[in-house]
Order: C-alpha cells, then structure tokens, then sequence
C-alpha cells in the first residue's frame, strides 16, 4: 500500500504545474484546427485544459531552430485529440518531444548537404 502511494505521489510531482491557457490560443485554433472549431464552446474549454496539462507533463522542443507557438500547437493538438474520449488519459510513457528541422539520412543525420 504505501508503495503505492510513492508511486502516485512521484508521478504528481513529476509533472509541472498546469498553467492558464493563452487567451489568444483559441484564435489560432479556431483558424487551423477544424476538431476544435466543431466542438461546443464547454467542450473547447475541456479541450482547452487537456492541451495545457499534456504541456504540463510533456516539454517540446526545436532541435537546432526556434520552435513557432503555432508548431507546438499543433504537436499538442495532435496528441489530444486521439485521446480526448477518454477522460483521464496520460501519456505516461512519454516524457518530451523533440522537433528536428530536416529529413535523416540512411547515417541518422540531418541537415548534411551532399555534393
């Protein structure tokens, strides 16, 4: 039982404190999510809530660039919606995302020119 009860408790505090949705976030959905766009105004909120708790629980980060707010949007956005139906989802098993700003190539190298 208290093994249990270390688990839970290192898991909440592993993850960071959710912080408030940026206002100005919603128009950006409204433009280029259309799965939001069609969902109720309380369902955007909920949705709202989850994309900040996913942020909250998992970084995202450019690899050798500077990561636009409407590229994390959309990281986010693509990681809520598979699991919106399900009220309590985590992706336990995923602690970041790195975001490279090229192909790979057969070496796992990026950004390598070729004569």
């Amino acid at each position: 039982m208290i093994l249990l009860f270390v688990i839970h408790f290192y898991r909440k505090a592993k993850r960071r404190r959710v912080q408030p949705f940026p206002y100005h976030w919603h128009k950006l959905l409204l433009e280029n999510v259309l799965y939001y766009r069609n969902l109720s105004k309380g369902r955007q909120l909920v949705f709202q809530q989850r994309m900040m708790q996913f942020l909250s629980e998992v970084y995202i980060e450019g690899v050798q660039f500077e990561l636009e707010e409407l590229d994390k949007i959309l990281i986010v956005v693509s990681a809520v919606i598979p699991v919106f139906g399900f009220k309590e989802w985590h992706y336990t098993n995923l602690s970041g995302i790195l975001l490279y700003p090229d192909n790979f190539n057969e070496d796992m190298q990026f950004g390598v020119s070729f004569p």
